[in-house]
């Protein structure tokens, strides 16, 4: 039959369309800490539960080297782009003596030489400075890192309509307990379409429920 290879073209175009288009953006339904205005969402899940994170990460457990992975989700609903400046992400605590402390995110290098050779975790807040490793070590942060390169948040450009996702670090030094007044910063969100920047985005670690 001629028409035949027309369909089978029809067909090769139409799933080729569908592979290509965009991914619909993740649903924020089950993040309880998350805060959205201006068409954008941040979202977090800070994992401060030893045996969660061992399940999560393995061998490159943050938990061990006083470290704080919070899972974080940037979803865009608006037409255009939106760029995240990622270096200014920090965790904010405002602890119940008045202290406030502004733990900048660590990079992917500085987490995997803090896992892979963490040290007393009873050293004091506000974070260590990052650990250059021992002599020799260099290949065990090599191997940290190479786990948890697929796992942390990559890249700072939510396309329109989507959503990207991964783990970011802190330095907590251990006490994991700053999670229950501490909130994941983000200050500077802007969307290609504008001039200016979206009003910055506090998500509070531990939400506070309606009684």
């Amino acid at each position: 039959m001629k028409s035949a290879p027309l369909l089978l073209a029809s067909l090769t175009l139409v799933v080729t369309a569908a592979v290509q288009l965009p991914q619909p953006t993740a649903s924020t339904s089950t993040w309880a800490a998350k805060d959205n205005h201006e068409g954008f969402t941040v979202a977090a899940d800070a994992y401060s539960d030893p045996a969660r994170t061992k399940d999560k990460f393995a061998k490159a457990d943050p938990y061990k080297a006083g470290l704080l992975a919070v899972d974080v989700l940037l979803k865009n609903d608006t037409t255009y782009p939106v760029h995240v400046d990622l270096s200014t992400v920090r965790l904010d605590v405002d602890s119940p003596d008045g202290q406030r402390l502004h733990l900048p995110m660590l990079t992917l290098d500085e987490a995997a030489k803090e896992i892979a050779h963490p040290r007393s975790p009873s050293l004091p807040l506000p974070r260590r400075l990052p650990s250059l490793g021992a002599p020799g070590e260099d290949g065990k942060a090599r191997d940290v890192e190479a786990k948890l390169q697929p796992m942390v948040l990559q890249t700072d450009v939510v396309p329109p309509n989507g959503s990207v996702h991964g783990f970011v670090f802190f330095d907590v030094s251990g006490d994991f307990k700053v999670i229950s007044y501490a909130s994941l910063y983000v200050p500077d969100v802007k969307s290609v379409a504008s001039d200016s920047g979206m009003i910055y985005f506090e998500v509070p670690l531990a939400p506070k429920h309606v009684q």
